[in-house]
């Protein structure tokens, strides 16, 4: 018989929230204070947004943005995709990988109580792991500078094998 796992059982109680008048500076040092990767920024305690390690890193670190002058409410992921802490693992790992995020806020009656991420369900459903770890790239798809995970070879052509990037050589000794 299929033990049924609710969100409730996986997700994490303490969700590091802030304002949307929260700076980036202020909101990447609770971040990194708790040792965690997102933080969902809510209005009278209902998550509005997410903002993400890749949200820093796209939204302000690539566009040279001082984060101490920027408003997390500018650049959060929004609308935020939540989740009911009764629903089955199985249907969020869903969620998760038809709309490629790995956070869920959970909400019960309109209050945040906690989030689940890709590494809760596969800590408590390891089955779950492909379902929420569908490779993003297109198999065989090149990327431009990049280095080679055999070899460690900064190139402008990388290709994958077998869920890895490598370089030409690489890839020729591996038989593709």
């Amino acid at each position: 018989m299929k033990r049924i796992v609710s969100v409730r059982d996986a997700m994490t109680g303490k969700v590091l929230t802030a304002s949307p008048n929260t700076t980036v500076n202020r909101a990447a040092k609770l971040m990194a204070e708790r040792g965690v990767g997102s933080i969902i920024i809510v209005k009278s305690k209902k998550p509005i947004g997410i903002l993400t390690e890749r949200d820093l890193l796209m939204k302000v670190v690539s566009l040279d943005l001082k984060p101490s002058k920027v408003k997390v409410g500018k650049i959060m992921s929004a609308p935020i995709m939540t989740i009911d802490p009764n629903v089955d693992m199985t249907e969020a790992a869903r969620m998760m990988a038809r709309s490629k995020i790995r956070r869920l806020p959970v909400v019960e009656r309109g209050a945040l109580i906690g989030i689940v991420t890709a590494s809760d369900i596969t800590a408590i459903s390891p089955e779950l792991i492909g379902v929420v770890t569908r490779p993003e790239v297109p198999a065989r798809e090149e990327i431009e500078q990049s280095v080679c995970e055999v070899c460690g070879e900064v190139t402008t052509a990388l290709h994958e094998v077998n869920g890895m990037w490598v370089c030409e050589n690489c890839r020729d000794t591996m038989g593709r």
